[in-house]
């Protein structure tokens, strides 16, 4: 909520004039339901019973009428659903207050803070019938508000995109991301960075690395995510400007026991919630705000300008690397064996499988997309990004008429880690079933669920907030309901160890490892590939597990494209 309050935008009438020309005249009613709006536009009321909920807005005054129908409209056109019950409550209560208010009273949902209505909304009920309304009532109503709020502050900001408190690339077309960006549904808060000079910094480096190309969405999150733990720590040291401290010594060792705090704090969240945070986390931290500050180094005037902080221009040779060599926390190295899924923990997990498909009411968990995703990752070892942002039609024709047995056909997916890498891959005609029998599954969905004439943009389809049909399956989803298929399959590989499958990585060791031991000859590739550039993480090596006498040759991660190669 404090993102709205940041950014402190008003009621501007003259934007409020152009949002509600683009209401089309046939929404612009008093009274908003299912029964009342355009075929087109119902399946984006969603009700909460079996009672039809009516927005009433007859009685709002003229801006706040807008306000509330071009929310409405706005979230539907997104490919979301209104959710009728909060929303017909929340405007009889913006009534109640509007009315009892006088003069004086608030013409405009920009009119109060958040934290306002919030306050406001219960009084309102209390002064009519005596009592509290009901938490869910509340809770309700407040998330339909803070949502209307959001579109609002969106609209009426005449700010440069950059300079916003809050990404959110769904809804605002500005913000230059990849067109298949895996995590571009997540939005970014810089107003989680309490001190201004480093906030504005933090935005202005973002724009430029996302406009460069340097930073991927999901990087600069993380990046933001650590400029949060390093403001936390220069708040409690009292210091309030860039160049951290006027003398270059007492920089170096104020850097050091920001070291020192970072490897000694603890994980707010998660599994290890309240254990100390991971060498390879802490040393993420600290890598991430140490290339924050090189970037600001070497555009220290560029920076200066754009943020409006002078001190930008302070900084010198130790703020382009705080940290020597060996300084930094150094990671403990995983058992290679802990990424690999055994034979027979795989057996039992694909034998298993089908319980993602099943219906609850069979002892399923009624996901059949998570069945056929995981069928996919199995056979095919691709990133899981890769396969939820398949196209809706990844299959393209091989050249030859295939043998029985042989490839069938070629699947071609997003690339989404090395630019200009292979894209396609042969795959077999188990793949193609899985494929077609997807297409079978959301033809039936998206005439339930879709907008009439929506064209899905992906195979795998979100369930919610897509009536537009161009969200891609979320990966938390899967995660969610891996874990509910762990707990319940409860199998362990050969030392007795839970499989961890829900880490779907680990199905792409697994069949990388598996094509290496089947001892697929690799070596008329390998000079292709000496020839093709990998970044460093691509370059760390393998070793499956056994006894080193039985193991086949060391080979690189990169044979995953060396296999691309071999099959282009």
């Amino acid at each position: 909520m404090d993102c709205w309050e940041a950014a402190g935008s008003a009621y501007d009438a003259a934007v409020l004039g152009r949002l509600w020309a683009l209401v089309p005249p046939e929404m612009r009613l008093m009274r908003l339901s299912a029964g009342t709006v355009p075929g087109r536009y119902r399946g984006g009321l969603a009700e909460g019973g079996r009672q039809r909920e009516v927005v009433d807005v007859s009685a709002l005054p003229g801006p706040m009428r807008q306000e509330v129908t071009w929310c409405m409209f706005r979230i539907i056109e997104l490919g979301g659903r209104v959710q009728m019950p909060g929303t017909a409550m929340l405007a009889r209560r913006l009534t109640e207050i509007t009315a009892g208010g006088g003069a004086g009273a608030p013409r405009s949902l920009m009119d109060l803070p958040a934290r306002t209505w919030l306050q406001q909304i219960p009084l309102a009920v209390h002064r009519r019938r005596g009592k509290l309304p009901a938490p869910s009532s509340i809770m309700q109503m407040r998330q339909v508000l803070l949502r209307f709020l959001w579109l609002l502050d969106l609209a009426c900001d005449t700010r440069p995109w950059w300079q916003r408190e809050s990404w959110h690339p769904v809804e605002d077309p500005r913000i230059p991301v990849r067109q298949h960006e895996p995590q571009g549904r997540q939005a970014i808060h810089f107003h989680r960075i309490t001190a201004p000079w480093l906030r504005r910094a933090a935005q202005w480096h973002g724009k430029v690395a996302l406009e460069t190309g340097t930073l991927r969405w999901s990087t600069l999150g993380q990046r933001v995510f650590t400029l949060t733990v390093l403001d936390a720590f220069l708040a409690g040291r009292g210091i309030s400007g860039p160049r951290l401290d006027a003398d270059p010594s007492r920089v170096r060792q104020l850097m050091q026991d920001f070291l020192g705090h970072v490897r000694s704090s603890r994980a707010s969240r998660g599994p290890a919630k309240g254990q100390p945070v991971s060498p390879a986390h802490a040393k993420t931290i600290l890598v991430h705000v140490e290339q924050f500050y090189l970037f600001m180094h070497d555009h220290k005037d560029e920076a200066a300008t754009a943020t409006g902080e002078p001190g930008w221009r302070d900084l010198g040779p130790v703020h382009a690397g705080f940290y020597r060599a060996r300084e930094l926390p150094r990671p403990r190295r995983r058992d290679p064996a802990l990424d690999i899924i055994d034979d027979t923990a795989m057996a039992k997990i694909m034998a298993g499988i089908g319980l993602l498909g099943d219906p609850p009411g069979d002892g399923g968990l009624g996901d059949p997309q998570a069945m056929r995703i995981m069928m996919l990752q199995a056979r095919l070892g691709r990133r899981i990004s890769e396969i939820l942002l398949l196209d809706p039609d990844p299959l393209l024709p091989v050249a030859a008429v295939p043998e029985p047995g042989a490839m069938v056909a070629r699947l071609r997916y997003q690339q989404t880690k090395i630019d200009g890498a292979p894209d396609t891959i042969l795959v077999d005609a188990e793949v193609v079933a899985i494929i077609r029998a997807q297409h079978q599954w959301a033809t039936a969905w998206l005439r339930e669920h879709a907008a009439p004439g929506a064209r899905p943009r992906y195979l795998f389809l979100g369930l919610l907030f897509n009536r537009n049909a161009d969200r891609p399956y979320v990966s938390a989803t899967l995660h969610r309901v891996l874990t509910e298929l762990a707990r319940r399959l409860d199998i362990r590989d050969g030392a007795g160890r839970l499989v961890d499958f829900q880490r779907t990585h680990r199905f792409r060791h697994t069949r990388a490892t598996s094509l290496q031991m089947s001892r697929i000859a690799f070596d008329a590739s390998f000079g292709r590939l000496r020839e093709h550039a990998l970044p460093a993480a691509q370059r760390a090596t393998l070793r499956p597990p056994g006894p080193p006498e039985c193991r086949p040759a060391t080979v690189t991660w990169g044979f995953m494209v060396c296999l691309d190669l071999m099959q282009r």
